[in-house]
């Protein structure tokens, strides 16, 4: 019997009459060296079996009903038919800040789903945002707060924004959904980003604008996009991570920047300045195919990039680039992970000490990435929506989306559908919360918190500086501390976590917290500082479910 990791089944012969009986392959225009089309041919099924919607099916002796896997369960299956049929693309997840209840947004060839996931085992396609223009292969979804951010390679698509609170309102299923507000500034584009910490997206492969490169979006009133500038020095942008900067470099501390891939290189660009971006660093690598997209570690000092065509090109197996991004001017490849397969790698993201890699024809994988200082990853667990081999071809798992609190994991396929999957790895990570700390700064234990004095929209108006500097006569001023491993249960309400501070004089306060907000890495705890708090050091904690955070300090300014 062979092994797992190299599939139960082989039946080349049954895939290759289910592709020519299927007749579903897009015609669909190149883009650039990476030019090819993405399924719409067989589902990659044993026999070419149909699928149908599945329920909870756990994973014994490595299978999970028809389907190889390895420490994942599925909670649930919807076939394209069940979520508005076309081919599935990219997807995100939204958690609503009211209700606690999480839902899908996926992205299909001719528009976008949403499903309620609040019962993983019974999810519910509530309704469809068509395309605003053509159908296509590729869309890009983002969430920030409660909108959803939707473009597309159709022409004169542009961006869509939808106002995701109106899920809460459906009573009958499926609707048929209108966007909220439409951005104009580009005709296509190829993926997204957005920073939530700032309130700006950034557009990748917009072709007709910014030479190819990132367009930036204003997204601060998400009904008012306004564009805000290009990033053009490196051309065309496949895929961007762009982030509020924490890590090691300290030049360049509290700086806005982008880890982007540009096709043959890791381009690296600070965007604090939408005017006039920075371009800091353009690197490639040995083995380089089409540099397709990657994530920092939650420490950034790492950046895990998938190249999408190295498996074609060299004959490797699933190969993970380790990067070391602590030199933002000079970064450079640690070492290379190789996969168990010969499939290719594509979209992949990081919660904590794991890797949720989105691997076309084998599947969701997931890569404990614990000793990524040494160049070193491995293999936590899998589960494979593309049963009938592995082969580096364009069919089966596009994306998906690990950053649920319930520790669900969505996973998109191309011809298959939405799968809901329950990871069984342990925890993703640390037990205790911990404040992201300034370890640049002037104090070794300064935590981290964003200036925000001028709160008069949402998301907050971030100014760049690494300390909290009362700037004016207000003392009234809201603070924002980064923490990881904290989120709110179900249901939970915000004043439950709570700040306690000593200032300069010993006194001590115990604040609630006004908003607890989730983002990709790390979570921002919101606080009002007390009127009376004396100038100087402040020590803070946060307190949660009986628990609280290592200890860090602000500088108030008199």
């Amino acid at each position: 019997m062979l092994t797992l990791s190299s599939k139960k089944y082989r039946i080349i012969i049954v895939a290759c009459a289910a592709f020519l009986t299927a007749g579903l392959l897009f015609s669909v225009r190149a883009h650039d060296e990476e030019g090819h089309p993405h399924g719409g041919g067989p589902n990659g099924q044993l026999n070419g079996q149909p699928l149908v919607a599945m329920s909870k099916t756990p994973c014994i002796d490595g299978m999970a009903g028809t389907f190889p896997c390895k420490n994942i369960d599925l909670a649930s299956f919807l076939p394209l038919a069940d979520i508005g049929g076309g081919t599935v693309n990219d997807l995100w997840g939204w958690t609503d800040p009211l209700t606690g209840k999480e839902y899908a947004v996926v992205g299909r060839s001719s528009g976008t789903s949403f499903v309620d996931l609040s019962n993983p085992e019974k999810p519910v396609y509530i309704g469809n945002l068509p395309t605003h223009s053509v159908d296509s292969v590729w869309r890009g979804v983002k969430v920030t707060g409660n909108y959803a951010f939707i473009v597309s390679e159709a022409d004169n698509h542009g961006m869509q924004v939808f106002d995701l609170t109106r899920l809460r309102n459906v009573v009958t299923t499926p609707v048929t959904f209108t966007e909220d507000a439409h951005y104009n500034g580009f005709k296509r584009a190829h993926t997204l980003a957005i920073n939530e910490a700032t309130g700006f997206a950034y557009a990748a492969g917009s072709r007709d604008t910014c030479a190819g490169g990132l367009h930036m979006v204003d997204i601060r009133n998400p009904l008012q996009p306004v564009f805000a500038g290009c990033i053009n020095q490196d051309g065309y942008t496949h895929e961007t991570q762009c982030v509020t900067y924490r890590g090691p470099d300290a030049a360049h501390w509290g700086r806005e920047v982008c880890f982007s891939s540009n096709e043959d290189t890791l381009t690296i660009v600070d965007v604090t300045n939408k005017d006039a971006p920075v371009q800091l660093s353009r690197t490639t690598y040995q083995g380089v195919g089409y540099t397709h997209q990657g994530w920092l570690t939650e420490d950034q000092k790492h950046f895990l990039l998938d190249d999408e065509l190295d498996e074609m090109r060299s004959g490797v197996n699933s190969s993970t680039y380790i990067w070391n991004v602590s030199d933002l001017d000079a970064p450079t490849v640690a070492g290379v992970y190789r996969g168990q397969s010969k499939a290719i790698d594509h979209n992949l993201y990081i919660r904590g000490n794991r890797a949720y890699q989105s691997n076309y024809r084998s599947g969701l994988r997931i890569l404990d990435i614990s000793n990524i200082k040494t160049a070193s990853l491995s293999e936590a667990g899998f589960f494979d929506i593309y049963p009938v081999d592995d082969a580096p071809e364009f069919n089966g798992a596009w994306s998906n989306y690990p950053f649920f609190r319930s520790g669900i994991v969505i996973v998109g396929g191309i011809e298959q559908g939405l799968f809901v999957l329950r990871p069984r790895i342990g925890s993703q990570s640390p037990s205790s919360f911990q404040l992201a700390l300034d370890e640049s700064g002037p104090d070794p234990q300064q935590a981290v918190a964003l200036d925000s004095v001028l709160l008069d929209r949402d998301p907050f108006p971030v100014m760049n500086t690494t300390n909290l500097l009362n700037q004016g006569t207000d003392k009234n001023t809201r603070v924002v501390l980064f923490m990881t491993n904290l989120q709110l249960e179900q249901g939970e309400v915000v004043s439950n976590v709570t700040v306690s501070l000593v200032d300069n004089n010993n006194q001590s306060y115990e604040v609630a917290a006004e908003a607890v907000r989730p983002n990709f890495d790390f979570v921002q705890v919101v606080f009002r500082l007390p009127n009376n708090l004396a100038p100087g050091k402040c020590t803070v904690k946060v307190k949660a479910h009986g628990q609280e955070s290592n200890s860090g300090t602000i500088r108030i300014k008199s």
